[in-house]
């Protein structure tokens, strides 16, 4: 994979403890639809050109990708994600955060979808997610291991056939 040449000068975590909700939200509490409002905001009006995902100890909106692509397409036609923006998935430490590890797959599982998402969308769109940030890395073994385990059980197992003389998991 080529890696884009632009590198974010500006990441938006979501959204901190404030005193009161953003205009944007339905409720005190943000839900997974005010996320989206709130990355679309921070990339459209604030200018930030990176946006955390966090994946980490409540409920996520795996469709992010989706949705963003989807509600504001015009948008994001002129400003791609994974080419002039980016959004980065924050996701649990399985080495640490034991019980959270099963998040950490499932987020990996998702990024082909997020792929696949933007290329239907448009055809020329880059891979929309690509990179992921790794909380409380106490070792190179960390990251290693996720990588490793996206190369060959996510990435890697579109090459699998289902059976002798049959397609590829791909196809």
């Amino acid at each position: 994979m080529d890696y884009p040449v632009k590198i974010p000068r500006c990441m938006s975590t979501q959204h901190p403890d404030n005193v009161t909700a953003p205009f944007f939200a339905e409720d005190t509490v943000l839900g997974s639809e005010d996320e989206i409002k709130e990355a679309y905001y921070a990339f459209s009006h604030l200018g930030c050109d990176e946006q955390m995902w966090d994946c980490e100890g409540k409920e996520v909106d795996s469709f992010v990708v989706r949705k963003l692509l989807t509600r504001y397409k015009e948008y994001f036609m002129e400003h791609r994600l994974g080419e002039e923006l980016f959004l980065t998935m924050r996701v649990p430490n399985p080495t640490v955060e034991r019980e959270e590890a099963k998040v950490l797959l499932e987020t990996l599982e998702s990024l082909p979808r997020a792929y696949d998402t933007a290329k239907a969308c448009h055809p020329e769109n880059p891979a929309p997610i690509f990179e992921v940030i790794l909380p409380m890395t106490t070792s190179a073994r960390c990251p290693k291991r996720i990588f490793l385990y996206y190369r060959d059980f996510v990435a890697g197992k579109q090459d699998k056939v289902f059976c002798d003389g049959d397609v590829c998991i791909a196809d």
